[in-house]
């Protein structure tokens, strides 16, 4: 794994909050997880995610709008060329873009991996909602295993 790193580096020395949220989400965790996003945003608190599932976007989308700083965490090679929404957040030092230059889409394969490399970095970590059944569901075990503080918003 080639690990490039893009935007704030000094965002890695502070205390981050991972949301990691499945593909498929009950619609029960879907207003706890936008309040919870809603207040993160407020509060300025660093949160980290691949922010790729339809909830995690809503909730970059949140936080991007907040005064929060955002870390990235990407499978893909580094940007060739930065999006619009990125830049802004680039420009005003909110933002870190990691790169974990696995593949150059995400997929089901390196989406554990990239979730894991997520997890890793914070000391909290928030899940809409868990699953036995989900691919998050060895990653929240092992954050509880590894006394790390875990949040879900909706059980």
């Amino acid at each position: 794994m080639t690990v490039e790193y893009m935007g704030n580096t000094t965002l890695l020395e502070q205390e981050m909050t991972a949301f990691l949220a499945p593909s498929r989400v009950s619609p029960v965790a879907v207003l706890p997880t936008l309040d919870w996003a809603t207040e993160m945003a407020r509060a300025g608190r660093t949160v980290v995610s691949g922010f790729s599932s339809r909830l995690e976007k809503e909730v970059f989308a949140i936080l991007a709008r907040g005064t929060s700083p955002i870390v990235l965490a990407t499978v893909h090679p580094r940007f060739k060329r930065v999006p619009a929404a990125l830049k802004t957040l680039l420009d005003s030092n909110r933002l870190l873009i990691i790169s974990l230059g696995l593949a150059p889409r995400l997929s089901r394969k390196n989406a554990p991996k990239r979730n894991a490399f997520v997890a890793n970095l914070a000391t909290h970590l928030v899940f809409p909602s868990i699953d036995p059944t989900s691919s998050l569901h060895p990653i929240y075990q092992s954050a509880i295993h590894n006394g790390k503080k875990v949040m879900i918003l909706q059980q």
